[in-house]
């Protein structure tokens, strides 16, 4: 099958699982879960995807691959830690861009020690070689069989390219909004901490007593996808102006207290 095509279908379903296993971390797991007020859609899209987490996927099925058929008597400790290396490099180089390039960040690891940046550290480039060990050691057949599968039953490519359509039209809509979000932070000189910046529209719709949407919409029924871009970026400078002026108000008190 066209290299192209397995590429595709590994990135959908790295990007949906990767997902599921975010939303339930950030929402379940995470200090910073909502404790039972809000529900977080993790990650730099709307959608139910997370593209760091397909490209891993895509990654992984291919080491794995090139090693089982060109060398497989290879030392599985030795093609496991290359494996983690390589997301370990994937997760610093998406950070990185999104810290420098976006001032934003989507993930902190600043408060762990050992952290480079806040993007990578110790402890989870230690989770990185677990989730390689496991994909290696138990998954990755799986994987080949779901490929197999997918060889076999083309018309699933249906599904497959719908996900990459819905896909595509939402980073668009979430790029228009880190546009957004960097044009803030720049007139700022802050960083904007992604994660924290949706709490806090979800705070003011409810506060606002305007409908919370877990998913942003991509299309709208005035202008299609240019009028829902519109929104979202109304929505968006609105929300930012106001979670800014509030985090300026607490500074001041705090510097007014520190000078009593």
């Amino acid at each position: 099958m066209d290299l192209f095509l397995i590429i595709a279908f590994l990135f959908f379903m790295g990007a949906c699982l990767g997902w599921v296993l975010e939303f339930l971390f950030r929402n379940l797991i995470s200090h910073k879960g909502p404790r039972g007020k809000y529900f977080i859609n993790p990650g730099f899209c709307s959608g139910p995807w997370l593209p760091i987490y397909g490209i891993g996927l895509s990654v992984m099925c291919l080491i794995s691959h090139f090693v089982s058929v060109n060398n497989p008597d290879a030392n599985p400790i030795v093609v496991i830690l290359i494996i983690a290396v390589v997301m370990n490099i994937i997760e610093f180089i998406g950070g990185w861009f999104l810290l420098k390039v976006l001032n934003m960040r989507l993930w902190d690891y600043r408060n762990l020690p050992g952290n480079i940046m806040g993007i990578v550290c110790p402890l989870f480039a230690l989770i990185w070689t677990g989730i390689s060990a496991v994909y290696y050691l138990l998954l990755h057949e799986k994987v080949m069989r779901a490929i197999g599968w997918f060889s076999d039953n083309l018309a699933f490519s249906f599904i497959v390219g719908l996900f990459w359509g819905l896909f595509i039209i939402d980073y668009v809509t979430s790029a228009y909004r880190a546009k957004i979000i960097k044009e803030f932070a720049d007139d700022h000189d802050v960083i904007v901490m992604y994660e924290d910046l949706k709490m806090a529209m979800q705070k003011h719709r409810k506060d606002h007593d305007e409908k919370s949407k877990f998913f942003n919409q991509a299309t709208s029924t005035n202008g299609g996808v240019k009028g829902a871009l519109e929104e979202i970026g109304d929505m968006v400078t609105l929300d930012i102006e106001l979670a800014s002026h509030s985090l300026r108000r607490k500074n001041k008190e705090k510097t007014e207290n520190k000078e009593k």
